[in-house]
This record gives C-alpha cells, structure tokens and sequence, in this order.
C-alpha cells in the first residue's frame, strides 16, 4: 500500500522510502559520468570496482548537472554509481545516512520492504538510514547517490 501525496510522488505509509517521479530530467550524459569516473582515476581518488561492470566513485558533485540537485536537495555528498552490463551491485544492505539516489541513465529495480520499485532516467528515491535495500540493473544503468553528510 502506497499514498499518493502529490503528482508523481508516491510515500510508503511507514516512511521508509519516498519516490518522486521526474524529479529531474536534466540528466548527465553517459559521456560526462565516464569523464567523471576517469578524472577519479586520474587524480587517485576514492573509486570501486566489481566484477563484472559495477563501478563507483565518490566525485560525482563535479558533474555539472548534479550540482543542481545537490543544491535542490540541500544535500552536499554526491556518489557515482553505474554498471555497464548485468552485474553485482552490493546487494541487499544497508546506508548510515539517508539516501537520496537521482537515476540517470538506464533502468534500475530497487526492493525495499518486499516492494519492487522500478526506476528511469529523471526518478527519485529517498531511502532512509538502516533501511534495507537490494539494487538490480535492469539494463546499462547509473544513478547518483546523495547524502546530507
């Protein structure tokens, strides 16, 4: 069961997740999160890799579009995360920090409390702390993680 409290936002009645549906359009191209990624390489920052095709990197505030919902957000940690095949995320786990995850490219399911949540470019989810979460690529997909801290 979901309440619906505006156009295209829907909330769980325990306040677990919150969805927000075209929250922004104006998304990164895949061209700027890969120049992202490699200038986290090249300046020997903090990046992730699994096997095969899940990466990660923690400068994902440079990106220009991002700055927008980082600032709309009121949110200043910005995370890159996107899998170039169907590969491992980090499965089922949970966050210290409420989560505020922007999909930008490709389809993701998420699964929180037994609920199936399909994500598209423009989507999103605000998954609070210790929350539970499994993410699955449906397709090449990257999204980007925002926090407060």
């Amino acid at each position: 069961m979901v309440w619906k409290t505006k156009q295209d936002t829907i909330i769980t009645p325990n306040m677990n997740y919150k969805l927000e549906r075209n929250f922004n359009k104006e998304v990164p191209s895949w061209q700027s999160l890969l120049e992202n990624y490699n200038w986290s390489l090249v300046n020997k920052k903090i990046v992730k890799h699994i096997c095969p095709g899940f990466f990660v990197s923690h400068d994902a505030h440079l990106i220009k579009e991002v700055e927008v919902s980082l600032q709309k957000l009121n949110c200043k940690v910005a995370h890159l995360y996107f899998n170039t095949c169907f590969g491992p995320t980090f499965g089922k786990h949970k966050d210290d920090v409420d989560v505020h995850f922007w999909q930008v490219q490709g389809i993701t399911e998420w699964i929180i409390d037994n609920n199936k949540i399909i994500l598209s470019p423009g989507d999103l989810l605000i998954v609070k702390k210790e929350v539970y979460h499994e993410v699955i690529p449906q397709t090449s997909r990257a999204g980007i993680s925002m926090s407060k801290l």
